[in-house]
């Protein structure tokens, strides 16, 4: 039997990638520091995730080698840690080490720190020998070695001060913006709008990520706006949408988009797949088959095809048997990136016969291979009437070809060696993926969408929520790990999700727990806002106040949202405040900070613009009641509240505030009847669906 380290009987499918090789890793925890306390070393602690391609070189190079591990074995205490289960750690040091470099992180990092856990060095990937400009992994654990054990005041000297540097990185307020509240969302829209890439959609550059959140507002400042920025948003939201949807990083065969993509036209993906920029970009999607029509770059009904696509690769690859979903897929198999996802162009024509041409031709494929060693990448790049009359057959026998080969690609490829699986399940993401389940489900009418979106939420409700606080994740059967600020935040905002697709009155129950929890354990109730560790977590160097997105929304966006959220719905004082506060302590930094903080900006958004609540009063029985909610569902309005009753004391004892329902009635034998409010001010009751869609798009246009 292979020889294990002490991480095989860790829950992360990361660290258990580690379990085999001759490093004495450990996971981070106090005997970690206390075995370095005893035997006076200092602590390598190397950060990374499973879909991570990087990590794996790193591992195969370093982590894997005998004399590289005899390094770290003889003079350090070696820490494997997951950023995914402690992104928290993963925070604070990767501030450390942008301190330290001036440089941004990434992973893996790689950082020393000495037994009190502060850090003196650190980098990201360091190679097995010399290149890139950087020395070898083994000539940095001599030098670091050296200066531990003949120069160890001069390295506890830089950890002091690196620590105080990271201290008062934190403390430092950042660029303000003289910016009024009510004005954030369009000025960040103007800052944000000259970075887009107006001919291949997305933030111009390379590599290129689908940026969602700083999409998300275009979204809204189109919704808002006819003028000017309304339409230059709109544009950049359906040019992004629609080259996103052809290219590379979408999975043509099997759904799903990968992380990114290495080149500026979505041609070649870095191909793992991440649960929560799927569930961000399905509902993208929903919001464009609301925000489009026929005559933009991407139509409705484009937009529908890719969210079924998409939740058709999750529901089928990333679903547990308990209805909770995994995190990533990984790039490699077989040892080799993307292996699983390209072909050959005689790997086609030996499974398409005569339909081969025009699937070559659809697909972008060549015969010396549009990607590396004569392998093709699939990608729609072109229209199908320009392919169809280069390959001289017509757009019906086109589209003909590609709905008999799809199938059969896919399961071609189902046959070989699929990509690694990371099976832990994270609360923030799977949060996203429920939200946007039952919001495409409630908008298209997909029932099954829905009903995923019910279980996964109940299970967590039910296993990781204890009444006070939520589990950060969940393998197997147990659900484990302090829950943090975007743990609670993105799963308040899922199950109002849910109350607003169904009247799932345990969903509300939920997220208003949800919402106490995080006025009560995360506010920062001196300067406002919120901390990204719960106030009984733990505190490594100091009790982080991240504002900024990440590859998903940041934490305090999340958390200002839903707060909002619940005090449209609760006229809870407590929520309404905790919001004022985080406003005014963020506004002027998101202003200035639009890409970094889009997720905040819409949030704050909604707190000081307020949103439309449509009420609609009926039996939920009725066909013109379902017809009533589709309607109120199809038009896009940013930061609308959906809320669906029999009668008024139905809202009562749910906990509504007696503001959105008291002295509405539905009509003679439960016909529905919806009211549309903003604020204080209230549409005339309307009693059809021709009456609702007039009264709404009166309001998004006013």
């Amino acid at each position: 039997m292979r020889a294990t380290n002490r991480l095989a009987t860790e829950r992360s499918p990361y660290l258990r990638q580690h379990q085999h090789n001759p490093v004495d890793w450990m996971p981070w925890g106090d005997e970690a520091f206390e075995r370095a306390r005893r035997e006076d070393r200092p602590v390598f602690l190397s950060v990374g995730y499973s879909a991570c391609h990087w990590c794996h070189v790193m591992a195969h190079e370093s982590f894997d080698d005998e004399a590289t591990a005899a390094l770290l074995n003889a003079h350090f205490v070696s820490i494997k840690l997951d950023r995914e289960e402690r992104p928290d750690i993963d925070q604070v040091f990767q501030l450390a080490h942008q301190v330290l470099t001036q440089r941004g992180g990434g992973w893996p990092l790689s950082m020393f720190l000495t037994p009190d856990r502060k850090p003196f060095f650190g980098g990201t990937y360091f190679p097995r020998e010399p290149r890139y400009g950087m020395p070898s992994f083994q000539d940095v654990l001599r030098a670091l070695h050296d200066a531990w054990t003949t120069r160890r005041d001069e390295v506890l000297e830089q950890a002091n001060e690196l620590t105080l540097a990271v201290a008062e990185a934190v403390a430092t307020p950042r660029a303000k913006s003289p910016v009024e509240p009510r004005g954030v969302l369009f000025e960040a829209v103007k800052r944000a709008l000259p970075r887009v890439d107006l001919e291949r959609g997305g933030l111009s550059g390379a590599p290129k990520f689908p940026n969602t959140m700083t999409f998300d507002l275009f979204v809204a400042a189109a919704s808002l706006d006819r003028g000017d920025t309304g339409l230059a948003a709109r544009r950049a939201v359906a040019v992004t949408l629609d080259h996103i949807a052809r290219g590379g990083i979408a999975d043509h065969l099997g759904g799903g988009f990968a992380r990114y993509s290495t080149d500026a036209a979505w041609h070649v993906p870095h191909f793992e797949k991440m649960l929560y920029d799927n569930a961000q970009l399905a509902r993208l999607y929903v919001d464009g088959a609301r925000l489009f029509d026929d005559g933009d770059a991407i139509t409705p009904t484009r937009c529908r095809a890719v969210v079924e696509r998409t939740f058709a690769w999750a529901l089928r690859e990333m679903t547990a048997d308990d209805g909770t979903f995994y995190s990533a897929q990984d790039a490699d198999s077989e040892g080799v990136e993307g292996r699983f996802f390209v072909w050959t162009w005689d790997a086609l024509g030996a499974l398409l016969g005569d339909d081969a041409d025009a699937v070559r031709a659809w697909f972008g494929v060549t015969r010396e291979g549009n990607w590396e060693h004569g392998q093709n990448v699939l990608w729609t790049p072109d229209d199908e009437a320009s392919v169809a009359a280069r390959v001289g057959v017509s757009v019906e026998a086109l589209r003909g070809a590609v709905a008999r080969a799809v199938p059969l690609l896919f399961a071609a490829r189902e046959t070989r060696e699929k990509p690694g699986l990371d099976d832990k399940r994270l609360a923030s993401w799977n949060a996203l993926l429920i939200g946007a389940l039952a919001d495409a489900g409630a908008t298209f009418g997909v029932r099954a969408w829905v009903d995923a979106a019910a279980r996964a939420l109940h299970r967590w409700r039910t296993h990781a929520w204890n009444g006070t606080a939520l589990a950060h994740a969940m393998h197997g059967a147990e659900a484990y790990g302090a829950g943090f600020l975007d743990d609670h935040a993105g799963m308040a905002h899922a199950a109002l999700d849910l109350f607003e697709a169904t009247g799932d009155r345990e969903a509300f129950t939920f997220a208003v727990s949800l919402g106490r929890a995080l006025v009560t354990r995360f506010e920062d109730r001196e300067r406002g806002g919120f901390y990204y560790t719960a106030d009984d977590g733990e505190v490594v160097l100091h009790r982080a106040r991240d504002p900024f997105d990440h590859a998903y929304p940041g934490g305090a966006g999340l958390a200002v949202d839903a707060l909002a959220r619940l005090a449209t719905l609760t006229g809870d004082a407590h929520f309404r405040t905790s919001v004022e506060r985080a406003v005014n302590a963020w506004s002027s930094e998101a202003a200035a900070n639009p890409l970094g903080m889009a997720s905040l900006v819409r949030a704050i958004d909604r707190a000081v613009r307020g949103g439309v609540e449509v009420i609609v009063m009926g039996d939920p029985s009725r066909d013109d009641t379902r017809a009533m909610l589709a309607c109120a569902r199809s038009v896009s309005l940013p930061h609308r509240t959906i809320v669906a009753l029999r009668d008024a004391d139905e809202g009562l004892a749910l906990g509504l505030d007696p503001h959105l329902v008291e002295y509405r009635v539905a009509g003679d034998d439960g016909a529905p009847v919806a009211y549309v409010c903003r604020g204080t001010a209230c549409e005339m009751p309307a009693r059809s669906v021709e009456s609702l869609g007039a009264t709404l798009r009166r309001v998004a246009n006013s």
